[in-house]
């Protein structure tokens, strides 16, 4: 079957979903440092103050096959450029590409990859040129996805809590 997707933005309806496609995905993890859930506060918050989140559709059925979320991060504490030393006026120009799950069913249509790209629009277009988001080194299939958009590993540091991550960067500047 040959399955179409459509990339659109989350509304507070879709909060529901997201959260039973990110719990699955971290009870589905074969190391569960990998992944770490967030809760429905986090979601939220992305979707009425930090940033927004992305959903790509199955159209034939209209279910949530997957989502990302995007975050604009200004002079929060944890804003990824403050790791690599940053200036004040570069920070505010650093968009994060957070969580991103895909329901297994549809796994293998490129759909991360899709809504990578369409983010990244998005944060191009409000101005931010220093995209960044975080991996596990270890889990391949995810910094594989940041390598081919083509981010590069600047650091690897113990982040949330006690879990390490490798920082990846790309700098869409023209």
């Amino acid at each position: 079957m040959d399955r179409k997707f459509s990339i659109g933005i989350c509304g507070t309806e879709d909060l529901g979903q997201l959260e039973e496609i990110m719990k699955a995905t971290e009870a589905g993890m074969e190391h569960q440092d990998w992944f770490v859930a967030d809760g429905k506060e986090f979601l939220e918050r992305h979707l009425e103050a930090e940033g927004m989140i992305l959903k790509a559709v199955e159209e034939q059925s209209g279910e949530i096959a997957g989502f990302l979320i995007i975050r604009f991060p200004g002079m929060a504490e944890d804003n990824l450029g403050r790791d690599l030393e940053m200036d004040l006026e570069t920070l505010l120009k650093v968009a994060h590409m957070e969580s991103a799950a895909v329901v297994n069913r549809y796994r293998g249509n490129g759909l991360q990859g899709d809504m990578m790209q369409r983010a990244e629009e998005i944060a191009r277009e409000k101005g931010y040129v220093w995209l960044m988001g975080t991996v596990h080194p270890d889990n391949s299939f995810s910094r594989n996805h940041f390598l081919k958009a083509g981010y590069q590993p600047m650091l690897r540091k113990i982040k949330y809590g006690g879990v390490v991550r490798e920082i990846m960067v790309r700098n869409v500047e023209k």
